[in-house]
């Protein structure tokens, strides 16, 4: 009876002493991916507007009217 219970002692330590090595030598968890890249603000971008009002810029290039075909 004494052996049994020393078996299954024994038995019960090798096996925890597999899964403490096995979780002791696993892979660290990834770093999460990074997140969206930060966009502008509705404030930031009002005051972009508004320079290139103020400096007489053009926010996008503009095309030049084509005058109708004459007969």
């Amino acid at each position: 009876m004494v052996r049994w219970v020393f078996a299954a002692v024994a038995g019960a330590a090798i096996g925890l002493s597999a899964f403490a090595i096995g979780t002791a030598s696993a892979e660290p968890a990834q770093p999460p991916p990074p997140g969206p890249v930060p966009t502008s603000t509705s404030d930031d971008l009002a005051d972009m507007v508004m320079d290139v009002i103020q400096h007489d810029g053009l926010a996008a290039p503009t095309t030049t009217v084509v005058p109708a075909p004459s007969h």
